[in-house]
């Protein structure tokens, strides 16, 4: 038998009945789609894994070398932590974010604050499973990693919120990622001085990205290497000097016979850093130094990157730097990093 719709039926039937959204498959509380994943590749902040990639080949290569198999490895596990630590961030810092970066909170509530957690967990996670293929002290030394990289910006140690601890942490980057390469031959140097100027040079720059955010940080009373300043302008001294002070350990190295003559040709880089100090200095707005802070970006990575190519320069070394250089301009160039240089909302905030 065929069913007949009866026409009172037809009449009382709504024909603008909302539709059933449909069932997405869930990693916790969060929709697999891809708009959240393009959302977490955002806060994830890609462009930053330049600098443990970089690092951590450095450590491999002063160590001996071998296999590619377990750079691979390395990278992957590098770049994972480094994406876990600027989720973590965009969670933690939603505070300073309303100021110095709207957009990150923006970001933050369409995956939601367990979104941005979740994504992170797993990041850590596959990590963890990774490393167990790359001998233990790699395992030990990212365990070490971990922890800087949750409580860097998570309570109660939170430590970019104290100024000193704050740069140590954030050195972190790159000291435990050349630690973790060197580890992989089967022991770690502590000593080493390649590891002592990469680390201590990572510790200075750290400073630098506090200047942009100086007014965000100071509302939200997060101590900084800017903030402790009364003023920006004393912060951006302050960074000034000590951005140079690599250079004077570099060329101590060299002369105790540490470092090989090879690595003075780093002092080259000293005069791009100049231009640089000077573009902080003539700024007037969280955008002029955000300017800068994107120049000083790539200065930063250019010194590790001729590092290792003082270290090892063979066309691996080469190959390793050039794709580094490639993949941060990509991501840079199509603008999917959620750290924002344009900062119109200061313009409007200052009108108002």
């Amino acid at each position: 038998m065929v069913a007949v719709e009866s026409v009172a039926n037809r009449r009382n039937k709504n024909p603008y009945q909302p539709l059933a959204p449909p069932e997405l498959p869930t990693f916790g509380t969060v929709p697999i789609i891809p708009h959240n994943l393009i959302v977490i590749f955002r806060l994830a902040r890609p462009r930053t894994w330049a600098f443990p990639v970089l690092s951590f080949i450095l450590g491999y290569t002063i160590s001996g070398g071998g296999p590619l198999y377990p750079v691979l490895l390395g990278l992957g596990v590098a770049s994972l932590v480094t994406a876990s630590t600027n989720l973590v961030n965009a969670y933690a810092d939603r505070r300073e974010d309303a100021v110095n970066q709207p957009s990150r909170v923006f970001l933050v509530d369409r995956i939601g604050a367990r979104g941005a957690l979740a994504a992170s967990l797993l990041f850590y996670a596959i990590a963890g499973a990774l490393s167990i293929y790359l001998g233990i002290l790699f395992v030990l030394v990212l365990a070490i990693g971990i922890f800087n990289s949750l409580f860097y910006s998570l309570p109660p140690l939170r430590f970019k919120a104290k100024p000193l601890a704050s740069l140590v942490s954030f050195s972190g980057a790159v000291g435990l990622a050349f630690l973790s390469g060197y580890s992989i031959n089967g022991s770690i140097n502590l000593f080493n001085p390649v590891f002592l100027l990469a680390t201590y040079f990572m510790l200075t720059y750290g400073t630098v990205k506090n200047l942009p955010d100086y007014s965000g940080d100071k509302r939200a009373g997060t101590r900084t290497s800017a903030t402790i300043f009364a003023d920006v302008r004393k912060a951006v001294l302050f960074t000034g000097v000590l951005l140079f002070t690599p250079y004077i350990l570099l060329i101590a190295l060299v002369e105790t016979g540490l470092l090989s003559t090879i690595y003075l040709l780093d002092l080259g880089l000293a005069l791009i850093l100049a231009l640089i100090v000077n573009g902080m200095w003539k700024a007037k707005t969280p955008e002029g130094l955000e300017k800068a802070h994107t120049f000083g970006f790539f200065y930063a990575i250019s010194f590790l990157a001729f590092t290792l190519v003082l270290s090892s320069p063979t066309l691996q070394s080469l190959t390793a730097v050039t794709g580094a250089f490639v993949w941060t301009l990509l991501v840079s160039q199509v603008k999917v990093d959620s750290r924002i240089e344009k900062r119109d909302w200061e313009k409007r905030r200052n009108k108002s």
